[in-house]
């Protein structure tokens, strides 16, 4: 199991859900007629979105004119977070970026960084569009329906008493409210674990996270903004495994508490920094000791890694190779974790027969003016 990967991958989802869910009462799951916890309900993953049409080049909006906000000379130091120009067989060009859905206030100095590149293309495309989402309640309350116990059950019926004491305690010191959630299911819980553990361990905020900054300036500039995949797309997803794999991996993230902000940070930083090899061996990690669990459970796990990276990775490339086809310029911003390694998008475009170079921030400046 890859401990680091998670908080590329999560977190923007969750900080969806809770605003959608914030000051709203504690959900009140129908009652059945048998008392035995039961597992909870998994519903099947939907297919991703249709392809949202890019507006021509014509019609695309025209940018508003709000500037950038002034930054102070210090935050553009050491930051330089790797990009990408792909280009296909008929010279069509995308921008391939990897985000981090956490940050500082050295975010804003990424967004001012890549801004010019934003500012060159017909439209931004991330994972899904979280204003666009959280402005949809009916939509964001029935993909919260997902992760309600209906059953009678609380989350606890399916935690160990200790893990779930543990995980209690850690909610409670973040200020996220456990009890207000006992009526929501293990696959949430994890998710509310990853953000605690960020909260308590780091200084790291999900506010400053890299898609977040990408999607209001998108806006800000009139840009059409796309989803590679969705909120449902990703609710659906998460439910879909087994109870026992979030079992394990709250356990693990809780048994990181003395590293993991260490761990975090360090993560940041390779990814402020642009150090590619080191941010993709950081982003590998070590394997867990497979002695520590059944054959069943690194079964569980290798088939959790693949549905959350490998495959997904599978769809973001054609959904890419999609916006590639339609002669539009796109900036591609999805997490960083995707980008990386022999299964990520750098290497699946260029399989693709795509051209995939570095892109250099100072030469594309310097050819704009």
């Amino acid at each position: 199991m890859k401990k680091t990967i998670s908080l590329l991958l999560c977190l923007a989802l969750l900080a969806a859900l809770l605003s959608g869910c914030a000051g709203k009462p504690e959900p009140t799951p129908a009652p059945v007629e048998t008392e035995a916890p039961v597992q909870a309900h998994r519903q099947p993953i939907e297919s991703e979105p249709e392809v949202t049409e890019i507006p021509a080049a014509e019609e695309t909006p025209a940018p508003v004119e709000t500037p950038a906000p002034t930054l102070a000379p210090e935050l553009l130091v050491g930051v330089s977070p790797l990009m990408w120009k792909v280009m296909d067989a008929e010279g069509h060009t995308l921008y391939l970026f990897g985000t981090i859905h956490v940050g500082d206030e050295r975010n804003e100095a990424v967004l001012h960084l890549v801004e010019p590149v934003l500012c060159s293309c017909d439209a931004l495309a991330v994972e899904f569009d979280m204003l666009a989402y959280t402005a949809d309640t009916q939509l964001m309350m029935q993909d919260m329906a997902q992760y309600v116990l209906t059953d009678g059950s609380e989350v606890s019926d399916y935690m160990p008493e200790e893990l779930y004491a543990r995980a209690y305690a850690l909610l409670e010191e973040a200020g996220l409210y456990p009890a207000m959630f006992k009526r929501y299911n293990i696959a949430m819980w994890y998710q509310l674990v990853e953000s605690a553990m960020i909260m308590q361990y780091t200084e790291l905020d999900s506010d400053c996270g890299m898609d977040s900054l990408l999607i209001e300036r998108a806006y800000e500039l009139g840009k059409p903004v796309l989803d590679v995949e969705s909120g449902s797309f990703q609710s659906a997803l998460l439910n879909s495994f087994d109870d026992e794999v979030y079992r394990i991996v709250i356990k693990e993230t809780l048994d990181m508490a003395d590293s993991y902000g260490e761990s975090t940070v360090k993560l940041y930083e390779l990814w402020l920094s642009g150090d590619r090899d080191a941010f993709w061996a950081y982003l590998a990690g070590e394997d867990v000791d497979e002695t520590d669990y059944s054959e069943e459970q690194i079964e569980m796990i290798l088939a959790y890694n693949r549905a959350l990276l490998d495959e997904r990775n599978l769809g973001m490339r054609d959904r890419a190779l999609e916006y590639l086809a339609s002669g539009q310029t796109v900036f591609f911003a999805v997490g960083a974790a995707h980008m990386a390694n022999e299964v990520g998008l750098v290497y699946l475009l260029s399989e693709a027969g795509c051209t995939v170079e570095p892109f250099d921030y100072i030469s594309f400046v310097g050819g704009q003016t």
